[in-house]
């Protein structure tokens, strides 16, 4: 009698258990027919931002397995926007099976939640450790949110996704061709924190050197400020990854499990960061 009630509890919260799931399955949106790199639901995006981004990633993808995707979402009906990226990341299967180096951009455009909009980044385990949570925040407050507050979505796109291509390019040693991220101070006249960062380094040994510092302490603070710039532009930018900037040709010839074609099948563990914009 005892094992019949066991099994009828079981089967209970079996039938309870179903319906969430598939209610939470509902809410992801399914991905695009022959699209891969670009998920832009609300079609946002200029056919050149669009074009530019499919190229990056087939050729990241091409020579390393990992996928960035942007996903262009007009509402995430108040889901958490940290779950609905490791849901997005493992329904579709972004990044290589074995390596789960996936990277998920949503950005919500829901003209009517201005000032608490989400964009979100989120990272599959295999590059949690070259996309740490705070890098991520960094990135969207210096590349992201600035085009977006400026009202282009297309250039926060871009300027992110380039940012992001070169932090999974040198992650994974790929000499291939790096690229320039599209900066927002350039359009807004300002100036980014690790710009203004390198810009006191470079004052400060000027001043060192004028005033007659000493060859041994001018030389102790060069070296300081080549560290400090290396940092700051490993961080934000391609400067210190080798290869130099270059356009988007070239590729490693590696076939990749996803190309075109689809999905790699990787999964998250839910790292990634975001901001309400």
């Amino acid at each position: 009698m005892k094992q019949v009630a066991q099994m009828l509890m079981a089967a209970l919260l079996l039938f309870l258990f179903v319906p969430l799931v598939a209610t939470a399955a509902s809410d992801i949106p399914k991905p695009i027919p022959g699209e891969l790199y670009v998920q832009d639901y609300e079609n946002f995006l200029s056919n050149e931002t669009e074009q530019q981004v499919e190229q990056l990633g087939k050729q990241l993808d091409d020579a390393t397995g990992a996928q960035i995707v942007v996903m262009i979402i007009n509402s995430l009906k108040g889901q958490d926007a940290n779950q609905f990226s490791v849901d997005v990341i493992r329904e579709f299967g972004i990044g290589d099976a074995e390596k789960n180096n996936g990277v998920l951009l949503v950005i919500e455009t829901d003209p009517t939640k201005q000032g608490d909009r989400e964009v979100y980044i989120g990272v599959g385990q295999g590059l949690e450790g070259a996309l740490p949570d705070g890098k991520i925040g960094r990135i969207i407050d210096d590349y992201t949110k600035p085009f977006l507050n400026q009202g282009s979505v297309d250039d926060a796109v871009l300027s992110t996704y380039q940012v992001l291509y070169n932090e999974v390019a040198t992650e994974y040693g790929w000499d291939g061709a790096l690229v320039e991220p599209k900066n927002p101070s350039a359009s807004s006249g300002g100036f980014s924190f690790s710009t203004i960062i390198i810009i006191i380094v470079v004052i400060y040994l000027i001043y060192t050197i004028m005033s007659g510092g000493g060859g041994g302490g001018g030389g102790g603070g060069g070296g300081t400020g080549s560290r400090r710039r290396r940092r700051s532009s490993t961080m934000f930018g391609p400067g210190s990854f080798g290869g130099g900037f270059g356009g988007f040709g070239g590729g490693s010839g590696r076939s990749s499990g996803g190309g075109f074609g689809g999905f790699g099948g990787g999964s998250s563990g839910g790292g990634g960061a975001g901001r309400k914009w």
